[in-house]
């Protein structure tokens, strides 16, 4: 029986349901000539097929079997159901959706209502049709149908998940967004957190990197509320779990809570906001198998061209001469530049485009899925296993991801419950020695493609690299850096697993007892293997060829670094929990223990000096790297209490009470305990009789308030001890011997406190016509107090020392999230539209400050991340113009001209900066989703973007007094090439009207520094993702015994608008440049069986 390799789509099944070829496409790449002893790193094939197989046969046997009538025909195991749909006037409705409950598989009501579908006797049919409520039908021997819809109000049956259970949306008083795991799949990425971005109103996200495994979006909840800069709470069914590599497949829903109210049960915790990622589990019916697969090829967005050769040469000589370099003394001759132009004979120069020779044409992305979901009344069941393998645009760059989940739900006795969650994740993630990412300047692949002269050639006729050799970042070649410098290997394996048991009291009605037991295990082992390389060096002083060792290895030796971390958790929440209706009355009640512990060991090793450089292991080594010889190990435990209670009288009048009591060990013992009330109040006006007459097209109107205090306690670190360390330097201690000391690391503050935020939110859900307009908005303030800071300052005068940490700080936020949703059915097109806009800005009222900062420069009063540096005012057009006015050292005509705030003739870094850009976190984010279905064809567009947000091009160091040149904003910086826009926009006395200053090789000081010249708006609108798909006609896979089959074609980032030409508005503060967003196609196939 041959082998499935899981990281490939299925050539059979592609090939025939979406007509694609099985093979692809591999851009041909010259690579570095192997030397002897190159490791041969190779990504062994996953082979999965016997596992799958055997999947497959222990899931149809574990109480799965069908009834024997069922083995008998086809027909009994696909019967043709007829119906109608009518509503409560008997009124056929057209365009219906018919759905089997826990499938993919669906059909749409014609003119007169009615429909056909098969299916098995025991499934769920589920109808849907806009402004009525949805309907559930178990199916049965009777084949023929009449289904009556009632008008719906809105989405207020929905389930939300919360903190710790569950409400309908009716209910529901706290800030709480939600979207389900089938919407999420409409973009072709494999990280949830990407999915995520624009979905939700009040989710902040950034996505600064495409690198594969560190391609996810960086996710905050209405913004910044505290100086510590915090992300949200993260809980995946019930437990805090990390985020970024659970499977999309597996999910069911995923909740944000958003004010003090929604999250006060997750108290020191739940400051930030929390994100509640619910898994799928198992419904009632024969088992249903679906298979996923697909392809996607991706390619980098936004990216600047660099300067060719014959470009670079002619540029760098014009830079020269206007740096008033002698003809005979620049860089270049006459006859290079010819040769350089038109080929050179001799074999010296060529025309190289580094990065055309470093990136692929694109890199496929492969993605499979097995799942396999039923059950009966006493157990259902949920299982999946799933592949995700992304190649790099960069070659020898990878991430695997593989997952495998079972979910399962069994009813032991009438009155006890047990559910089970067990879930393996292994993720391996690939690069060169040298990161592929940003790193420093030398290290980076990418830098050093930056870096290189395009007038080499990438090898010598031999076959040697060809260095480029930079006065300040040494001999590099990327190619080599990429094919010979070694591996970096990353191998993460976790395990979690659950078990819940609910026991449901028989004497009194809505009296459950809970217990939901945990225990999490992670692995992981990186090993950063660094080899020597041999380059071929071109000097520019000399112009000849030397042979040295790249940069990174200038002795020649290869060097192994390994680190090991294991960490594991054990999580216990015991709950009561009730709920309970006394006429109108309805009440509800949770009270909740919660105990965690975490263990967490480390351990690193490092070896020098391999002769062996094939194995790639400790044991070669001759030499042992002291500084990486360490290990440690913590442990910590948390406690604290939860309380939820629930009230409404018919519907109308909605109170909920939340708090938890917490206690953390940063603390001291008399402070160590944290209590966080929550209060939610609701009032549905849209049940008062008043108003149905009134306004009886709107059908819902609910009005909500709430308040509520969170903690924080992940900035305390025990400050409240004396920690020492060992020193490194023995000294003379006690008489003549030599001692290592204990030196004081930290001056303890044994009056510290909680850091608290107090969330206000008000805001109103309302859906009109039978819901097709829905209207959400939410305000909000939050103030945080109590921030822990560094004390600062001079020690007391009589001695001693200032506390190292005290509560001083202080910052709110304030914001609004309005979410616009649209639905209806014209025809036989069924189309939805949903929007959503976020705006949050905070503000620094309180922060520990140097006494003599200028106001203009002090943090208080203004919002966290805000930009500081130079204002610029134009460019100087003439020597006089330079002559007559206040310059930051030596400056030229072209050069900026920045101002002088202070007014006293000069420009000093202390002096003469101010608030010149906005936070890299934007206030503003925006999202809108257009979906449609007609016939078997469905259509899901979304748009994602931000706004009031700047990018610095000027790099890191923008808020220090470094110079602050980059690749983007300084040609020829540290020597190395130019992107072609800064050169050709650069200011020449023939064009004074320039976009950028002057052009030039040396270090500039008044161009140089950070100034609002290199801040630039990076508001964008991007096409985040669009996705078209064909369900086959049933009557053709009927005979195949499939249900369905949905072929589909998808793209991510297809086109982004942004003021930014050349660069993608979501880069981080670039400094040695950055792995960009990558654009997706991907085409694949689902099938249902």
């Amino acid at each position: 029986m041959p082998n499935i390799d899981l990281r490939k789509p299925q050539p059979g099944l592609l090939a025939a349901a979406a007509g694609m070829s099985a093979r692809t496409p591999q851009p041909s790449r010259r690579t570095a000539q192997k030397p002897c002893g190159q490791p041969a790193f190779r990504r062994m094939p996953f082979r999965a097929f016997p596992f799958l197989l055997a999947f497959v046969l222990v899931a149809a046997g574990m109480g799965l079997s069908l009834p024997a009538s069922a083995h008998t025909t086809v027909a009994a195991f696909q019967t043709p159901y007829k119906g109608t749909v009518l509503d409560s006037a008997g009124n056929p409705l057209a365009g219906a959706t018919i759905s089997l409950k826990g499938t993919d598989i669906a059909v749409l009501s014609d003119a007169d209502g009615s429909f056909t579908i098969n299916a098995r006797a025991g499934e769920v049919l589920v109808v849907n049709y806009v402004g009525y409520q949805s309907m559930e039908q178990k199916l049965g021997s009777n084949t023929s149908l009449r289904i009556t819809l009632s008008q719906s109000k809105g989405n207020l049956d929905e389930v939300v998940v919360v903190g710790y259970g569950t409400q309908n949306r009716s209910k529901v008083v706290g800030s709480v967004a939600q979207i389900n795991g089938k919407e999420l799949k409409t973009a072709p990425t494999a990280t949830l957190s990407a999915m995520l971005q624009g979905r939700l109103p009040g989710l902040v996200s950034r996505q600064p990197s495409g690198q594969p495994g560190s391609d996810g979006a960086n996710l905050l909840i209405r913004g910044l509320n505290s100086l510590g800069g915090y992300g949200p709470l993260i809980i995946v069914d019930g437990v805090e779990r990390p985020f970024p590599a659970i499977n999309p497949d597996e999910v069911e829903s995923i909740s944000i809570l958003k004010d003090a109210a929604a999250s006060a049960v997750y108290g020191v915790r739940g400051s930030a906001g929390v994100i509640l990622v619910t898994t799928k589990r198992g419904g009632t019916g024969k088992p249903v198998i679906n298979f996923n697969s697909s392809l996607a090829l991706s390619t980098n967005t936004n990216f600047p061209e660099f300067l060719s050769g014959p470009e670079y040469v002619q540029y760098y000589n014009k830079a020269q001469e206007m740096d008033g370099v002698a003809e005979n003394a620049r860089r270049f001759t006459a006859d290079e530049i010819d040769r350089i132009t038109n080929g050179d004979p001799q074999g010296v120069f060529a025309n190289t485009d580094w990065f055309n020779l470093l990136f692929k044409d694109q890199a496929p992305v492969y993605t499979n899925n097995l799942s396999i979901s039923g059950g009966s009344d006493r157990v259902k069941f949920f299982a999946s296993i799933g592949a995700y393998n992304q190649e790099g645009i960069i070659d020898r760059t990878s991430y695997d991801r593989y997952n495998v989940r079972l979910n399962l739900d069994a009813k032991v006795t009438n009155n006890f419950t047990a559910s089970v969650n067990l879930a393996v994740r292994k993720n391996d993630t690939r690069e060169p020695g040298l990161t592929a990412g940003v790193g420093n300047t030398y290290a980076s692949i990418f830098a050093q493609a930056l870096m290189s002269y395009p007038y080499l050639p990438a090898y010598t006729a031999s076959g040697m690299p060809v260095g480029s050799s930079n006065a300040g970042n040494g001999n590099q070649n990327p190619l080599a850096a990429r094919d010979l410098s070694g591996l970096n290997h990353t191998r993460q394996n976790r395990f979690e697993g659950s078990i819940t048991l609910k026991y449901d009291v028989p004497f009194v009605q809505g009296l459950n007892l809970k217990m939901n037991m945990a225990y999490d295990k992670n692995h992981t082992m990186q090993k950063k293997y660094l080899l020597p390389y041999m380059l071929s060096v071109y000097n520019n002083s000399t112009k000849q060829f030397t042979e040295a060792y790249a940069r990174h290895a200038l002795t020649g030796t290869a060097t192994l670094n390994q680190w090991f971390t294991e960490g594991e958790r054990m999580t216990m929440q015991p709950s009561i929990n009730y709920t309970n209706s006394f006429g109108k009355h309805n009440v509800g009640g949770m009270v909740l223990y919660e105990y965690m512990r975490d263990e967490n060991n480390s351990m690193s090793a490092g070896r020098r000096n391999y002769t062996i450089t094939d194995i790639m292991d400790l044991n070669y080594g001759e030499e042992v790297i002291d500084d990486l010889v360490k290990g440690g190990h913590n442990m910590f435990h948390r406690g604290g209490f939860a309380a939820r209670f629930s009230y409404d009288y018919a519907g109308k009048y909605l109170v909920e009470i939340t708090g938890r009591a917490d206690a953390t060990p940063y603390l001291p013992s008399y402070n160590r305990w944290g209590y966080f009330p929550g209060l939610a109040l609701g009032w549905r006006i849209s049940e008062e009789d008043f108003f149905k007459n009134a306004v009886p097209f709107m059908e819902n109107l609910k009005i909500r308030a709430s308040l509520g205090r969170l903690g924080n306690d992940r900035s305390l670190d025990y400050a409240y001890l004396r920690t020492v360390n060992l020193g490194v330097n023995p000294v003379v201690m006690i008489g003549d011997k030599l001692s290592r000391p204990l030196n004081v690391t930290l001056v303890p503050n044994d009056k510290l406190k909680w850091e608290t935020t107090t969330t206000y939110n008000a805001g109103f859900e309302s859906s009109m016509w039978n819901g097709l307009l829905g209207v959400e908005l939410d305000v909000f303030y939050a103030k945080t107090t109590d921030i822990l800071q560094s004390q600062g300052g001079m020690a007391p005068s009589l001695g001693g020392w200032y506390d190292t940490r005290v509560n001083y700080g202080i910052v709110d936020n304030r914001g609004l999230e309005l979410v616009l949703n649209h639905r209806n059915t014209i025809g036989e097109v069924n189309y939805r539209v949903r929007g959503n806009v976020s705006w949050a800005r905070n503000k620094v009222i309180l922060t520990r400050e140097d006494a003599n900062t200028p106001g203009h420069l002090r943090t208080t009063g203004r919002s966290m991340g805000v930009k500081y540096g130079f204002v610029s005012d134009g460019l100087f057009q003439t020597a006089d113009e330079v002559a007559n006015a206040p310059i930051y050292g030596p400056t030229l005509p072209g050069d900026i001209r920045l101002k002088d705030l202070n007014g006293d003739g000069r420009i000093t870094w202390d002096q003469d900066r101010a608030i010149i850009g906005r936070s890299a976190t934007p206030e503003m984010l925006f999202g809108f989703n257009v979906g449609a279905d007609f016939r078997n064809f469905d259509l899901n567009l979304f748009f994602q973007g931000a706004a009031l947000t700047d990018v610095a091009l000027g790099g890191y160091y923008s808020n220090s007094a470094i110079y602050d040149n980059t690749f983007y904003t300084m040609p020829f910086y540290q020597d190395g090439n130019s992107p072609r826009y800064l050169l050709e926009g650069s200011w020449t006395p023939e064009n004074t009207n320039a976009k950028y200053p002057r052009l030039s090789t040396l270090g500039r000081t008044n161009g140089g520094k950070f100034s609002n010249w290199w801040v630039k708006d990076a508001s964008y609108l991007r096409l985040k993702s669009a996705q078209i798909g064909y369900s086959i006609p049933e009557v053709w896979t009927r005979k195949a015994n499939i249900q369905r089959v949905r072929v589909y074609a998808s793209g991510s980032n297809l086109f982004t608008i942004s003021g930014l030409d050349y660069l993608d508005p979501e880069m981080p503060d670039v400094n040695q440049g950055y792995y960009p967003q990558q654009r997706l196609y991907e085409f694949g196939v689902s099938v249902t069986f």
